[in-house]
């Protein structure tokens, strides 16, 4: 249950002895980075009894932010300290199939005691983030996330770049992460995990110190589960100029609202206006309230006393000068199932089976009438071959959807490309983009108990 004493009261204190830290530093470029990941302790609340058992990259939850130079390549060396296999997943890079972190697809799972040498040549810059591809309901709820920064060659001015990674938390009253709940049918079949806490960079009220006059770029990644996250900024001067790692035409967010689905990401530049010594709140709304999670609080010295002058406008990717053509190989992308859905059965490991049989076997979607991963692609294609992909979500929930390897151009907002869009219950749209990466690629629901319920099939560049 959502609690104000949850999302607001629950101030984080500082680290018990032997705890993980929060959100690390950035990271200047390195040309070999190594990412461990392991399990740790860290306190979310002053008055919590003990510290919350997490599983970390580097002893951080999130994990560290990593920086990357565009266009170069970039040795990530993985070591699992886990007692259970892993992967990471570079999540919105167009990189080489062998480095997208699938196990069973991409590469072989990375046992405990071993290691992985990912390889990153990113064509794009832009902000992106890394996650667990294994096992990933449960990986991802106890802290198996991090965002990822692909510099750009020529980056905006800026008085500070700052990151705003979003997460939520099921705790239970020990304020221990509710493992018990961890691969509930109940989830899996209705919105996916929703938590009880959130944080910003691994903090219940996450403070952002500032100065008037100053011009910030934010970076906002949401790396929840499932939670649609509906973030509202008292800011007056916001511009939107980039979503998912890809450079927009700066635009003003409505209202001063911000929408983020799990996965997404979009890039702020915010001109901070208000007087010395005041806090301007960020907030999640969630149906009638809305809870605070973070705060910009303005230092008594004024940076400058006018906002600086001009648009900031990022300066425009590779992918941007890509041209869609008119004619595209139409695929349908059929969702079906979960709670107070219509799916009656579904192919299930080349067998047809009823709902009750398929809930057996742990899984409640499916997309063409397939629920799980299939033997064979939903498509293949020769390299450089247009698609549409038509998605017609014909079920009773919102559904994140990602597309690997890829950017493409969502129907509803086709000024600007994304690797992850959100379809609203009963929504029909199309996912057009040119299947110009060769491999194997996942498609799938980023609301991760979803994909994990059977909505994911994937696809073939050849």
């Amino acid at each position: 249950m959502l609690t104000r004493r949850h999302f607001i009261k629950a101030t984080a204190a500082g680290l018990a002895g032997g705890a993980c830290l929060r959100l690390a530093p950035l990271q200047a470029q390195q040309s070999e980075i190594h990412l461990t990941a392991g399990t740790g302790l860290v306190n979310f609340s002053a008055d919590q009894k003990a510290p919350t058992e997490v599983m970390h990259y580097n002893q951080s939850v999130p994990g560290p932010i990593l920086r990357i130079p565009q266009g170069r390549e970039s040795l990530i060396r993985f070591e699992n300290g886990l007692d259970e296999s892993s992967s990471v997943h570079w999540h919105g890079l167009r990189i080489d199939n062998a480095m997208d972190g699938v196990p069973g697809m991409t590469q072989v799972p990375v046992e405990p005691g071993e290691s992985f040498e990912y390889r990153l040549t990113p064509p794009d810059a832009g902000t992106y983030w890394y996650h667990t591809h294994q096992r990933s309901w449960a990986q991802l709820a106890l802290g198996l996330a991090g965002v990822l920064i692909v510099e750009e060659k020529n980056p905006p001015v800026v008085d500070q770049d700052l990151v705003f990674a979003i997460d939520d938390w099921r705790l239970d009253d020990d304020m221990q992460i509710d493992r018990n709940s961890l691969g509930a049918m109940h989830d899996w079949a209705h919105a996916g995990r929703m938590g009880n806490v959130l944080t910003v960079n691994g903090e219940t009220e996450a403070t952002f110190r500032v100065a008037r006059g100053e011009r910030i770029r934010l970076r906002l990644v949401n790396i929840a589960n499932a939670r649609v996250m509906n973030l509202l900024f008292n800011e007056p001067q916001i511009s939107v100029v980039a979503i998912d790692g890809q450079p927009v035409e700066p635009f003003a967010p409505t209202d001063g609202r911000v929408q983020l689905a799990p996965g997404q990401r979009t890039d702020l530049i915010i001109d901070m206006s208000s007087e010395p010594g005041q806090r301007s709140l960020v907030e999640v709304v969630i149906g009638e309230y809305a809870y605070e999670v973070a705060n910009f609080s303005y230092r008594q010295e004024v940076r400058r006393e006018q906002a600086l002058d001009g648009t900031v406008r990022l300066e425009a990717n590779p992918l941007q000068n890509v041209q869609l053509p008119n004619d595209f190989l139409e695929v349908p992308l059929h969702m079906g199932g979960g709670a107070m859905g219509r799916m009656r059965s579904a192919t299930y490991n080349g067998k047809e089976m009823d709902v009750r049989e398929l809930v057996k076997n742990r899984k409640i979607w499916a997309i063409n009438g397939i629920a799980g991963l299939p033997e064979k692609p939903l498509f293949s294609v020769r390299r450089g071959t247009a698609v549409s992909l038509n998605v017609d979500n014909d079920n009773s929930w919102p559904h994140a959807m990602h597309l690997h390897g890829h950017h493409f151009i969502y129907d509803k907002t086709p000024d600007y490309w994304r690797d992850t869009a959100l379809f609203a219950r009963g929504e029909q749209g199309s996912m057009r983009f040119i299947a110009d990466n060769p491999g194997k690629w996942l498609v799938h629901c980023h609301m991760v108990e979803h994909m994990a319920g059977g909505m994911v099939t994937w696809f073939e560049v050849t």
